[in-house]
């Protein structure tokens, strides 16, 4: 061997020895003389969807008579309204900057006028403007208020109680109305309740510049087993005089789209917002279950098109049989030459309605970390890949098989997924 032959093979060594350290999945030690199937490459996965969902806040507008005994202190009002809407781009400046939201970790507050939320991180809204205007019986414009409201809700996954922030600012007054008196409530619907649901006692008396702030207190009464979705409310009473209306002049809900799901079928109760979609995310570069990762990443680029799984509670033993183990007509052989401890890793998951398929109907490939990158081929010649599978059984070390396999089983605690619930698998460099 040459002197220069003798450096390549040195640096390949190393390159190996690297990339087991990196994977945990050593490459093998000889390729087998299988069809190559191609790579699974960060650069070729897509982008995870936003754990974020949104909606824009909502308008409405409520309008009540003044009584007669305080027209005359308010230079002769007859009407107030009240109305709601969100920020208006004109007026970013009314928006809570970064500073102020410290105390707010679950909003986002790059787009004001918006209701944003996560799955288990809560919900919250901001810039939601609220005008309060005085009107005489000729049809005039007597004097403005301007409102803008925060609140942020913090879910936990692993409780059925939760806290809210609720803040109302005070912005701008004009002609009769020096300043406002602000009263607040809130309640929920179905199991829901709110223990504690007024953010401050009675009515705070705002100028400009000013604001009122507290928490307010939820509470799901979920039967054991159960499952229950509902919205929160909220009830605002503003006046400029020192009394406050007996019926709330602005009303209004959590989105729809958000709803809160609060359950007791998992070990501890807790709550999440199923909207969006929890996704179990797999690196290629983990060292501890990389080749499985790449394994999934194949299944799902090239058999499954990115499609969610859906769990299965309480399947996963026969759902396995039928794909690895002893009730599939195929039986799995294992390649202890290529995959040292070789093992059968199914996609889509046992645990999943979607897995369970006859291990006869899978693609059986291996994944090998290879000058870089992860490389699949067809375990067996008897048995070419087609594309047209609706399975694979990977043949993966056994130590990252069940490393994979204990990701998964914590990610459906920590997500809440309940039994049939969609979720996604990606894949990540």
């Amino acid at each position: 061997m040459s002197r220069t032959q003798r450096i390549i093979a040195a640096a390949a060594s190393l390159a190996a020895a690297v990339s087991f350290a990196v994977t945990g999945s050593a490459t093998a030690a000889d390729t087998p003389g299988h069809q190559a199937l191609g790579t699974i490459k960060a650069a070729d996965l897509p982008v995870p969807e936003s754990e974020q969902g949104q909606v824009r806040i909502g308008t409405g507008k409520s309008c009540s008579p003044i009584q007669p005994s305080a027209r005359a202190a308010l230079g002769g009002a007859t009407m107030a309204c009240v109305e709601t809407r969100p920020l208006v781009a004109s007026r970013t400046s009314t928006a809570w900057s970064a500073a102020q939201t410290a105390d707010a970790e679950a909003c986002d507050i790059s787009q004001p006028g918006y209701w944003t939320w996560t799955r288990t991180g809560g919900m919250c809204l901001n810039g939601q403007e609220i005008t309060y205007t005085l009107w005489n019986d000729k049809g005039a414009v007597l004097g403005t208020g301007l409102m803008n409201v925060k609140s942020s809700m913090d879910l936990s996954a692993t409780s059925v109680s939760w806290n809210e922030l609720i803040t109302v600012k005070v912005i701008a007054v004009t002609g009769q109305v020096t300043s406002l008196n602000v009263s607040f409530d809130v309640s929920c619907t179905s199991a829901c309740s709110a223990p504690s649901n007024r953010p401050w006692t009675g009515a705070r008396t705002l100028g400009v510049g000013a604001q009122a702030s507290g928490s307010v207190t939820y509470n799901s009464n979920i039967a054991s087993g159960a499952s229950d979705s509902f919205q929160t409310k909220y009830h605002m009473y503003v006046t400029t005089t020192g009394s406050i209306p007996t019926q709330p002049n602005v009303n209004w809900d959590s989105p729809v789209q958000a709803k809160i799901r609060c359950d007791a079928e998992l070990a501890t109760p807790g709550c999440v917002i199923p909207e969006r979609r929890a996704s179990l995310e797999y690196s290629l570069s983990d060292p501890n279950h990389g080749a499985a990762a790449a394994a999934y990443g194949f299944a799902q680029a090239n058999l499954r098109d990115w499609a969610p799984l859906s769990r299965a509670d309480g399947l996963n033993d026969a759902n396995r049989a039928r794909t690895c183990g002893s009730q599939s007509s195929d039986p799995f052989v294992l390649l202890p030459q290529y995959v040292p401890n070789d093992s059968c890793d199914e996609f889509p998951f046992a645990g999943s309605f979607e897995g369970g398929t006859d291990g006869a109907l899978c693609a059986d490939i291996i994944p090998l970390f290879q000058n870089g990158q992860w490389m699949i081929y067809e375990a067996r010649t008897d048995k070419p890949v087609t594309f047209d599978e609706p399975c694979i059984r990977g043949h993966v070390a056994l130590d990252a098989n069940q490393s994979a396999g204990g990701k998964y089983g914590a990610f459906v605690k920590s997500q809440r997924i309940l039994d049939t619930e969609k979720y996604n698998v990606n894949i990540i460099a």
